[in-house]
C-alpha cells in the first residue's frame, strides 16, 4: 500500500478527531462566552497556525492506517463478526488458500480435496453459512453497501488478535 495520505482530519487537544468539512467549533475567545469558531475562510480551511490557537491540527491517513482503523471499529462494533472471519480464514488455510481466493477457487478447492463426498459437502455448507453470517455481521456495522465477499480480504487482514473473550461466541 501507498505511504500516501488518503484522509485528513481535525485534531483537538483532547485528542478527539472531527472530520475536515467540519464548519465551526465552539471554543472560548476573548470573552467568555463559547462562540461559533469559523474553520474556513474564503472556502479554504484556516492555517495551520490559526488551528492551532483554536486547538486544532490536521491530522492525516494513509489508506494502510485508515483501514486499520475502519475494520477495528467493525470489530469492536460486532464482536461475532470477527469470530466468523476467523472462521472462514481458518477454513481457508484447511483448503490451502489465502485471502484472496475467490468463489470459483474456493469451490475447486473443496472438489481437489481428499475428502470424501459427504465431507466435501459439509465444506460447502459451512462456507455457505460463514458467508452468509459474515454478510450479516458486516452490513449490520459497515453501513457502506458493499457486500462483505467484496471486502473480505481486508476483513482478514484487519482480524484483530483473538482474545479469550472473542472465541467464547459461536
Amino acid at each position: 500500500m501507498s505511504e500516501e495520505i488518503v484522509l485528513n482530519v481535525l485534531v483537538d487537544a483532547a485528542g478527539n478527531e472531527l472530520d475536515i468539512k467540519t464548519s465551526f467549533v465552539v471554543r472560548d475567545v476573548t470573552y467568555t462566552k463559547p462562540m461559533r469558531v469559523p474553520l474556513y475562510v474564503a472556502g479554504a480551511l484556516k492555517s495551520a497556525e490559526e488551528l492551532a490557537a483554536l486547538g486544532l491540527t490536521v491530522k492525516g491517513y494513509t489508506q494502510n492506517e485508515l483501514d486499520a482503523k475502519t475494520y477495528a471499529g467493525y470489530y469492536a462494533a460486532n464482536p461475532a463478526l470477527a469470530t466468523r472471519v476467523r472462521q472462514y480464514s481458518a477454513l481457508l488455510a484447511t483448503l490451502g488458500l489465502t485471502a484472496t481466493a475467490t468463489s470459483d477457487e474456493v469451490t475447486a478447492a473443496i472438489k481437489a480435496s481428499g475428502m470424501t463426498d459427504a465431507e466435501k459437502t459439509e465444506t460447502s455448507a459451512t462456507v455457505l453459512a460463514l458467508i452468509h453470517d459474515i454478510e450479516l455481521n458486516y452490513n449490520a456495522v459497515s453501513g457502506d453497501g458493499l457486500g462483505a465477499w467484496a471486502v473480505l480480504e481486508k476483513l482478514i487482514r484487519y482480524l484483530p488478535a483473538e482474545t479469550s473473550e472473542t472465541s467464547d461466541i459461536s
